[in-house]
């Protein structure tokens, strides 16, 4: 498993390089490059393996509020905040695959 830098700029320094120490996507090829669904399927699994680290939900919500510091919305962090909160509930419920159909992917 790797880690993904954006280096010394934007919302990683931010955070304090948080984004350096924590682990979120594995960069292991998929078995069978250029399949649609497999790409998606390695893409789902290993998202919901970052959905289930609270540092990665952290870090989004963390996103969520600067966004809604530039968004004339009434509410706006704790509206996309529970918009998060239900995304995440419903991705961690679905296996990869299920959740590739859904979207068009297989």
């Amino acid at each position: 498993v790797s880690t993904q830098s954006t280096g010394s700029s934007g919302i990683n320094a931010e955070y304090g390089g948080a984004c350096n120490s924590v682990a979120f996507y594995d960069t292991t090829t998929p078995s069978k490059l250029g399949d649609t669904c497999s790409e998606c399927t390695e893409i789902a699994t290993q998202v919901k393996a970052a959905l289930s680290n609270p540092e990665i939900v952290t870090l989004l919500k963390d996103a969520i509020g600067e966004l809604c510091s530039v968004l004339p919305i009434t509410d706006c962090s704790e509206t996309l905040d529970g918009y998060l909160d239900q995304a995440v509930a419903l991705i961690k419920t679905l296996d990869p695959k299920t959740l590739c159909t859904l979207i068009g992917m297989c």
